[in-house]
């Protein structure tokens, strides 16, 4: 028997070679499925850390819509009046509880316009950036968009045209701005004239959702807006949002048809639209971790799978000789899972030079997460355990006999 298990050796012999570059291909299968699930399972965990930010505001039962009426011959007064027209008429339809609007809509991707400012009182550093973010507002947008107003007033309908220009400034703006002084009465000075701080608000999410907090200012809509601004048309109502956009088709086109309304959708799903690109790349690199995955599971059940034919006779032998099946299993099971503890080894050194190249898209998580490496590890352990297992149950019901005859 001794002579018979070392002719079976030197018979599979001629085997060994491509029996290792099956070996090599499974760890490389393993240490790519890691890689890719690592990376997939930070931009999810960033994805869902960002969609449970809160923005500042509340996007629940308000429509958003945005109007185009620059080609309908209307001037800069015109447009002004007919968005106070459209304001008095929606607000008098029953289920409206508040409506408002602006040049740009928070989280947009017009939402990045700026304004190079002066602070009176404020002695800018070398080469600091003084172009701050802004909107242009009408009244009652806080209100209605549930932003706290923390000190003085809100802007009015007396803030027109014939009135003092006034802003409103956020937390960020004070600190950095107002340290130490009272931000009330201050002098802020843009588009060529003095404007006084009326009113603080709390911070919000203006540009994108896991952006820090940034300076940023409100200015009454009848005192700044320009013909080259957009228009964002905004409607609290009592009900769902989306019943809401009928009714805004339907006034506009009362008041003129020629005025369109690009697109009318819930709040909501616009703030939930700024992630689309967070949420493509975690669906993208999911796929091909998953992909990665059953190509490990595939490379290591045919490696295992060929393994015990190549090993059927030794396999008899050692089951003559009193082996039980327990024994045969582990022998088997443990080839499995060397080849792929070695990849997972090897995995885990290349995701974690590779994840730093994520740092700049990760928010909430870190490139190190502990949950995420160690669930990946455990679930291709899992998975490279059941490969291993099915011919490892197939090994252990060889009869002794036909395994001695075996060829």
């Amino acid at each position: 028997m001794n002579e018979s298990l070392k002719e079976g050796g030197r018979s599979g012999a001629a085997g060994q070679a491509p029996h290792r570059l099956r070996g090599l291909l499974v760890i490389a299968e393993v240490s790519l499925a890691l890689v890719a699930l690592v990376c997939a399972g930070l931009l999810v965990r960033s994805f869902q850390a960002a969609q449970r930010v809160n923005p500042g505001f509340d996007p629940d039962h308000v429509l958003l819509s945005r109007f185009f009426i620059s080609t309908s011959g209307y001037n800069l007064e015109q447009r002004k009046q007919f968005c106070l027209r459209l304001r008095e008429r929606l607000e008098s339809t029953p289920g409206v509880t508040d409506v408002a609007y602006s040049d740009v809509e928070p989280l947009g991707p017009l939402s990045g316009w700026w304004e190079p400012l002066q602070v009176e009182g404020y002695v800018p550093g070398e080469n600091e950036n003084m172009k701050i973010y802004r909107s242009v507002v009408s009244p009652g947008y806080f209100r209605l968009m549930r932003i706290p107003l923390l000190e003085g007033r809100d802007l009015t309908e007396h803030d027109d045209e014939s009135a003092a220009p006034v802003l409103v400034v956020n937390q960020s703006f004070v600190r950095r701005f107002f340290a130490g002084r009272n931000p009330l009465g201050q002098r802020v000075h843009g588009w060529g004239e003095w404007f006084t701080v009326v009113g603080v608000v709390k911070d919000s999410k203006y540009i994108n959702l896991t952006e820090a907090p940034r300076p940023y200012f409100y200015v009454a809509f009848r005192q700044v807006y320009r013909a080259d601004m957009g228009l964002a048309v905004y409607i609290r109502t009592a009900g769902e949002p989306s019943a809401a956009a009928a009714l805004m088709r339907r006034v506009v086109r009362g008041m003129d048809p020629n005025v369109t309304v690009i697109d009318a959708l819930p709040l909501a799903e616009h703030v939930v639209e700024t992630l689309y690109a967070e949420k493509i790349a975690a669906n993208l690199l999911s796929v091909l971790g998953t992909l990665a995955l059953l190509l490990a599971a595939l490379g290591l059940y045919s490696v295992m799978a060929y393994a015990v034919t190549q090993r059927t006779h030794e396999i008899g032998i050692r089951m003559a000789l009193g082996a039980k099946r327990k024994d045969v299993m582990k022998l088997i099971v443990g080839q499995g899972l060397a080849l792929t503890l070695v990849g997972l080894g090897a995995g885990l050194v290349g995701a974690l030079a590779l994840t730093r190249l994520l740092t700049s898209f990760l928010y909430g998580t870190t490139t190190t997460d502990p949950t995420t490496f160690v669930g990946v590890s455990v679930l291709l352990a899992s998975v490279a355990l059941l490969a291993s297992y099915i011919p490892a149950r197939r090994a252990t019901k060889v009869d002794p006999m036909v395994a001695l005859r075996y060829e």
